[in-house]
């Protein structure tokens, strides 16, 4: 092999002298080893630390120079490499699932079920409820999640995931440099600075509820996503200089101590711009004897989108020095939970969140914001191919916009920018080199998230606005806009070069709001079943100011909003359900299900079944948890 190599070193040498030039040569060898294996990766690869000598001196640079430029020798990145109880007795109905980006590649939430069973995260505990029969929902266990056999760890959980065999809960865990709070009968504390930031795995037999396995691994968690029975976690470790600078992990698989993971081991990017470790982690639940990979890279990232096969990892470059923002997407393969880098792209702009990227037929395409705060932004649409080089792109779209939403559909683009109007834009892919826009629909107010209604239809759910005049501080006249209340849509795109706002809805008034807003998790959709749900704070009507600013009205309703929604019909209010009536700005629900033909709300304290056609209360279930507080600044919150 060395052999073969060495030929076409001295052939592609002496072709690039012929044409003028050593580096053609160069780029002739590039080309050649590209092209001998398709695995190999591109010509920016990955580098690894040799000692942590090595690494703490890169970490004490960054600290002097905010920004510094690596070139180490290194090594390229290679490849990563019970009885079933009454619990799990066959499901006779269909029930939903979380709302995801990507089909086939799960999400965790706080709340998930398997058509017998809730499983729900309530404050530091896990929840479990049976709902066999809705109209005699019990507690079946609440796991208690936070560990309390150290009080200098304080243990939050943040979503879960479940399959046949296991529940999986993620949880950040932290230990403190103090706790300003002793006092045991403060329970749940929290308190002091942060020392350690951990994320943690707990995986559950989900038909004895024991704990079966623990992962920890350094740094807070950023994101996951589960594909068949592979689970892939994304979590962030800011280096304290101060602190020791290797991260460390602990899989009972493996072992009960924490083990540092070796600065040999970690890999960087050679433009450093943030001193921070991005840790992909996958743990295999098939086998729970099989070690985690881990694999450990200086460099952080913020966003995460996921396809069957790759992973991309975004993270926004902030320049103090300029205006300009570029956003880095680093690219890794993955396969039955082994993670391999492939390249890193550079784009202009800062993206919005998850769904601001996408893959298709190979290519990646990213939608960004520039200047996303300033009145001169605009916003973008880049194309990359398979090695992360750009190959297409629109820039300078809706000057003095930013954008609130982006929707993929295939080899269609569909964008929402907002300044005081919603223009809706229809971008065509089907030639990844030359995107362009087809359409746009400019309506009030704007759209925070897009969901595909089959193929020629779209929902969009946001906020309405109105326009305002106004003279600023120089004495010019400009133009802005108030929220007036939750607005739900559907877009006629059809004819792509005529987008039409075929229905909509206006809920509530000034100050109405819902998670919906930030969060796609928290929708409950179902085509078939005509159903688009989400829990909402309605606000009334306010008056005018004298200067034509509305005002805020009364609180009316916190709880569930179901609706009926079809192209057919349009949008119906089918109903409201509360947990509360008589405190509407408390106990808030917070997750909204089906399991057959019933619907089930969950807040902290309650869960409630109601009928699914009519809305009519079927049963419910207290969720009593003792006297427990979080401590925080001192403060006791319940």
């Amino acid at each position: 092999m060395e052999k073969i190599f060495g030929t076409l070193l001295t052939i592609a040498l002496g072709v690039g002298t012929l044409l003028g030039s050593p580096d053609n040569g160069q780029y002739i060898i590039q080309k050649i080893f590209e092209d001998f294996s398709e695995n190999t990766i591109s010509s920016d690869a990955l580098k690894r630390f040799n000692s942590e000598e090595e690494l703490r001196k890169t970490i004490d640079n960054y600290y002097q120079d905010y920004e510094v430029e690596i070139n180490f020798a290194t090594d390229a990145v290679a490849d990563g490499t019970t009885i079933r109880s009454e619990a799990q007795a066959e499901i006779k109905d269909s029930y939903s699932e979380t709302n995801v980006q990507v089909t086939g590649v799960d999400e965790a939430d706080i709340v998930k079920t398997d058509g017998n069973f809730i499983y729900y995260l309530v404050y530091d505990k896990l929840v479990i409820a049976e709902v066999r029969n809705p109209e005699d929902i019990s507690i079946k266990k609440i796991i208690e999640v936070n560990e309390k056999a150290s009080k200098d760890y304080y243990c939050s959980p943040s979503e879960l995931y479940i399959d046949e065999d296991y529940i999986v809960v993620i949880s950040n865990k932290a230990k403190y440099y103090y706790d300003i709070n002793e006092a045991e009968d403060f329970g749940l504390y929290r308190g002091g600075a942060s020392e350690q930031q951990l994320s943690l795995i707990n995986i559950y037999d989900i038909s004895t509820y024991n704990l079966v396995r623990s992962f920890e691994i350094s740094g807070n968690y950023i994101s996951s996503r589960k594909i068949d029975d592979d689970l892939y976690l994304i979590s962030n470790m800011y280096i304290n200089k101060n602190l020791p600078i290797l991260p460390v992990y602990c899989d009972t698989a493996e072992t009960k101590e924490y083990i540092d993971i070796e600065a040999d081991s970690i890999y960087y990017f050679d433009d450093i711009k943030e001193c921070s470790y991005m840790i992909i982690s996958s743990i295999s639940l098939d086998n729970m004897e099989r070690k985690a990979n881990i694999d450990t890279f200086l460099g952080a990232g913020s966003e995460i989108y996921v396809s069957k096969d790759s992973l991309f990892v975004a993270k926004i470059n902030y320049n103090w020095n300029a205006e300009d923002v570029t956003t880095n997407v680093h690219k890794f393969d993955i396969n039955n939970g082994n993670v391999k880098y492939v390249a890193t792209g550079i784009v202009q702009g800062r993206l919005l969140n998850q769904f601001s990227m996408d893959e298709h037929d190979g290519y990646f395409r990213i939608t960004t914001t520039t200047n996303a705060f300033l009145d001169e932004s605009e916003n973008n649409l880049y194309v990359l191919d398979e090695k992360m080089n750009a190959v297409g792109k629109i820039e300078g779209l809706a000057k003095g916009e930013r954008i609130y939403s982006t929707r993929f559909m295939g080899d269609k683009c569909y964008v929402v920018t907002y300044k005081t109007v919603d223009p809706l834009f229809v971008i065509d892919l089907s030639n990844p080199t030359e995107p362009k826009v087809l359409g746009e629909l400019k309506i009030p107010g704007y759209s925070s998230y897009l969901h595909p209604l089959g193929e020629n239809y779209l929902i969009g759910f946001g906020e309405d606005s109105v326009e305002k005049s106004y003279i600023n501080w120089r004495g010019e006249s400009e133009v802005t806009a108030y929220a007036t209340g939750l607005k739900l849509a559907i877009f006629d795109i059809t004819d792509f070069y005529n987008p039409k706002e075929l229905y909509s809805i206006k809920i509530g008034g000034r100050g109405s709001y819902s998670e919906f807003l930030n969060n796609h998790k928290v929708l409950l959709f179902d085509e078939e079943k005509g159903i688009f749900a989400f829990p909402a704070r309605v606000y009334s009507e306010g008056e005018m100011y004298d200067d034509g600013v509305p005002a805020y009205g009364k609180l009316e309703f916190s709880g569930a909003l179901i609706y009926n929604l079809s192209v057919e019909d349009g949008i119906s209010l089918r109903g409201k359900i509360s947990h509360n009536d008589e405190r509407p700005d408390y106990n808030d629900i917070q997750r909204i299900i089906y399991i057959g033909d019933v619907l089930y709300t969950l807040s902290p304290d309650k869960i409630v079944a109601s009928d699914l056609k009519t809305i009519e209360r079927l049963g419910e279930v207290n969720i009593e948890i003792e006297n427990e507080k979080i401590i925080f600044d001192g403060v006791a919150y319940r």
